[in-house]
């Protein structure tokens, strides 16, 4: 956002301050300040009047112009193609320094004599505005002939460009600039009250505004019936410096009420619109993609808030339809994330928060329409306003002064407030604000107590020494924390490398994929680029593309992990931890002569159960495109499902340039953490029995184990499997062999009572899975 001093000073009075002083409290107010350009016009550059403009004899493109200087008449050739006898202009002459070694001096050009030089903008020091030379009027002030354009305050201006945080859209304007200037000074915005008179005819002879169904912006329509129109070279000047000039003179009009107001204003060629009865039939309505857009029959006009269409908006006859609109920055942002429809400059403001003053806008704009273009303005108007409640804030003062740490006068709150546009006042205890819609910024109580703190200021808060009165307490939260530290430590231990990535995902590479997805209408409005769009619903694909990465800077060997929070489809945050191992299952050394054996399955399993501790797995297909169909698994922890174990899929490891990769993601809730308690061993010796099982197809191992914990003898401590094998001579028939630990607390127990639990074992698969022994 740029803003001159000069400019603001129409709004409100800083004419008194330095211009240094201004960019230090802009600073402080949050209104970052990031370049300040002092425009100062040379000495010997003076106002003059062009005689006369003749063709050169010997120079098609030169012209030889006879100029009243106001001290004397003197001669000057000129290149321009815009000099033309009766204009005012920029003379620099004799002796005047143009900057970088450029003074003015006597000349022949084509043997013609010239005493100055007629100039541009840009040649005097001042932003370009035009093509060939710059034409004065009493825009500036009263045009004296001889009298030094430096003397001219208007020209004589500093340049303030602001650097606005997205959510400032009621900072778009120099009003907006003026109204938090005028709450850190204690001054008033000055009131504008226009001077326009209307014409007697009313608009409702022209115009006509049909609205259809529930449109949820605010629009109001003038017309107006113009005469050629006229550039200011005033105007003309503050747009350049602001980098919005247009050699248009009607869009000049239009641009400058805007950059001065905040107000989203559009015009209209209503000599291409109006119907067989003279008028100009509009309908505001939704469209099919559920935007408010402006119709005249069944040609689009403009969708609010986003863009104009056609030539509809370029003005080529002798009338005009003025619109001022507001739409909800929100619904703006959502639809064009959603939607990708073409917009136009005036978007950047719309999806930012415009100012709600419409008639303030149209206001200024017909002024400077009937001050220009001597345009006549049609009495009365054509709109639309939705009715909606004010959003209301209520808090009390002893919260603000305990939220900011020192007490503040309530009487210094509430005028803050209301010099913002907030209308606030008190009631008994409370702080009640009524926030208006162009600052769609302030939602929460801690929006209003940071407004209050920008212009009391962070450095005028009493320092105090840190205070704390702490009680012993253990609660969720602390218990969590120290469950990350520990899983951390754990995970470092086991020579895993901590990642930490964005909140966000590429929603495309998710669905590629097979990943879980955020449900669209809970998705984000304004995400913060194409690749990152959307939150994350898992650790995985971060992780993968980190260790892309490492072996491209050359590692062979990557083990990382990230704990974190993720979101299901309906925006419910889980807290997991993720764990990756791609490449050598150890480094090159002269134990492995060099070349080290890849990771595997299994050793991925117990890198894994070296930070999670003890689990099981069970046989799952969890996701065939971004894991192996051939190695997958639940994990299964105190017998829930806690996640999933799995081999990258061969196109996934292709895709990132991986070599064989084994991934794990666990819901962190179902890891154990607590106190360990300890329990007495026993006294007596630990035996081991193996049986090789027959295995009916069909038949998983997990199917053995949940029938065998619920009917073992206690004895039996612990089963697993330690063999699979298979061949034609089995049948349909897998052999498994399965190892038990068997120990008594009580005593040593004999041959006869380990086998009756073995028999117990095996008539109890037998009967229940058809199980045999080998």
């Amino acid at each position: 956002m740029i803003v001159t001093k000069n400019w603001l000073n129409e709004w409100i009075d800083v004419a008194d301050i330095a211009t240094e002083k201004l960019c230090e409290t802009l600073n402080s107010i949050g209104l970052e300040v990031d370049s300040v350009t002092k425009l100062r016009i040379p000495e010997k550059v003076v106002v003059g009047r062009v005689l006369s403009c003749e063709k050169h004899p010997d120079a098609d493109k030169l012209n030889i112009c006879q100029v009243d200087l106001g001290f004397e008449k003197t001669q000057i050739v000129c290149g321009a193609k815009n000099v033309a006898a009766g204009q005012r202009v920029c003379v620099a002459t004799i002796g005047a320094d143009l900057g970088n070694g450029f003074v003015i001096k006597k000349a022949k050009l084509r043997g013609v004599e010239s005493n100055g030089m007629i100039c541009g903008a840009d040649e005097i020091g001042l932003p370009k505005m035009n093509e060939g030379i710059l034409v004065l009027d009493e825009s500036i002030g009263a045009l004296e002939l001889g009298r030094e354009l430096r003397s001219y305050e208007a020209f004589n201006d500093d340049v303030i460009e602001i650097e606005l945080t997205a959510n400032r859209g009621d900072c778009l304007s120099i009003r907006g600039v003026a109204r938090d200037l005028a709450a850190a000074y204690d001054r008033e915005v000055k009131l504008y009250s226009h001077t326009f008179q209307e014409d007697r005819r009313g608009v409702a002879r022209v115009l006509t505004l049909n609205v259809i169904g529930a449109v949820d912006a605010n629009l109001v329509y003038r017309f107006a019936e113009l005469e050629p129109c006229s550039q200011k070279v005033l105007e003309a000047f503050r747009l350049a410096c602001a980098g919005k000039y247009t050699e248009l003179p009607f869009d000049q009009k239009i641009a400058y009420a805007i950059h001065n107001t905040g107000v989203i204003l559009r015009a209209y060629d209503f000599d291409k619109l109006y119907n067989d009865e003279g008028k100009a039939v509009l309908t505001l309505k939704k469209d099919a993609e559920g935007i408010e857009t402006l119709f005249c029959g069944d040609q689009a006009l403009s969708q609010v808030g986003l863009n104009q269409r056609g030539a509809y908006g370029r003005i080529e006859g002798r009338h005009a339809i003025l619109e001022a609109s507001y739409i909800d920055p929100d619904r703006v942002s959502v639809y064009h994330m959603e939607h990708k429809p073409e917009t136009d400059d005036l978007y950047y403001n719309t999806s930012r928060g415009s100012e709600t003053d419409l008639e303030l806008g149209l206001d200024f704009l017909c002024d400077r329409m009937q001050e220009a273009c001597g345009a006549r303005i049609y009495g009365g108007e054509e709109r639309h306003r939705v009715g909606s409640e004010s959003k209301v804030l209520k808090l009390t003062h002893a919260y603000i002064e305990n939220f900011i740490g020192q007490e503040i006068d309530r009487s210094r709150v509430v005028a803050i407030l209301n010099k913002l546009g907030l209308h606030c006042r008190a009631e008994g205890d409370y702080i009640i604000v009524e926030v208006a819609d162009f600052r769609s910024d302030i939602s929460h109580g801690q929006d209003i107590i940071e407004e209050i703190l920008r212009f009391i200021g962070i450095d005028n808060i009493t320092p105090k020494p840190l205070e704390i009165v702490e009680k012993r307490r253990i609660n969720e939260t602390y218990d969590l924390i120290r469950k990350r530290r520990a899983y951390r430590t754990k995970a470092a231990g086991a020579g895993f490398f901590e990642a930490v990535h964005y909140f966000f995902d590429n929603r495309k590479l998710l669905e590629t994929y097979g990943l879980e997805l955020l449900d669209p209408s809970l998705d984000l409005a304004n995400p913060i680029s194409e690749e990152l769009n959307t939150l994350r619903t898992t650790l995985l694909m971060h992780l993968i593309e980190s260790a892309g990465q490492n072996i491209k800077n050359g590692q062979k060997r990557v083990k990382l992990f990230e704990l974190g929070r993720v979101v299901d489809s309906r925006r419910n945050e889980h807290e997991k931890i993720a764990l990756l191992f791609s490449g050598n299952l150890e480094e090159a050394s002269l134990l492995n002569h060099g070349k080290p054996e890849p990771v595997s399955f299994f050793s991925f399993c117990e890198s894994v159960s070296a930070v999670t501790g003890a689990f099981r797995l069970e046989k799952a297909r969890k996701n065939d495109k971004l894991f192996s169909p051939f190695e997958q698994a639940s994990v299964m922890i105190e017998g829930k499902e806690a996640g999933v174990i799995a081999r990258l899929h061969a196109t996934v490891e292709k895709a990132f340039d991986l070599p064989r990769t084994y991934v794990c993601e666990i819901d962190f809730n179902a890891l154990p953490y607590g106190n360990v308690i300890a329990k007495g061993y026993a006294k007596f010796p630990a035996l081991t029995r193996d049986l090789s099982l027959l295995v009916p197809a069909g038949v998983d191992f997990a199917q053995i184990r949940r029938l065998l914990e619920e009917s073992v003898a206690e004895e039996i401590r612990d089963f697993y499997p330690i063999d699979l094998y298979h061949d034609e001579g089995l049948g349909d028939r897998e052999s498994v062999t399965v190892r038990f630990e068997i120990r008594s607390d009580e005593k040593t127990l004999t041959e006869e009572e380990i086998n009756a639990m073995m028999d117990t074992v095996l008539a109890t698969l037998g009967e229940k899975l058809g199980v045999t022994l080998r």
